[in-house]
């Protein structure tokens, strides 16, 4: 393959992950950002069996984590947290003990698109010394 078509796709590529990343920090950061507005999450956390200021440690760690997405060097971390916190919803709306109308299949795209995004910022990931690039690697921007 030629220099020009590997650049295209790198370009490609990097165009697609900041779309990913964006839909992402959109996607999280809304869906933190209900959990402040009114009582309905809150409540629905009770019905669940958590306390109700447990929406809001959950709507905080959903919108840090939907921040940091975009910064490459956190990204990776971010995806990792944000993950967790998907896999919790399914595992509540799974639960035979809860009875919700929410479904496992919207945290199931997010695990998905936020593994994609784990996966390509990897390597640029913020290491204490490292100064965020691969080791023997120049940082890229």
């Amino acid at each position: 393959m030629e220099s020009t078509e590997r650049s295209k796709l790198r370009t490609v590529g990097a165009a697609m992950l900041w779309i990913l990343s964006v839909f992402e920090l959109l996607g999280m950061g809304v869906a933190g950002l209900s959990k402040f507005q009114g009582e309905d999450w809150q409540n629905m956390f009770v019905g669940w069996g958590y306390p109700w200021w447990f929406a809001l440690v959950v709507g905080g760690t959903e919108m840090l984590g939907a921040l940091l997405l975009v910064v490459p060097r956190f990204a990776s971390y971010a995806a990792s947290m944000l993950i967790v916190i998907m896999l919790g919803a399914i595992w509540t709306v799974i639960s035979p003990t809860n009875t919700t109308q929410l479904g496992p299949g919207i945290p199931l795209i997010h695990i998905a698109v936020l593994s994609i995004i784990l996966y390509a910022r990897w390597r640029r990931r913020w290491r204490p010394g490292g100064g965020g690039s691969a080791a023997g690697q120049p940082s890229t921007g």
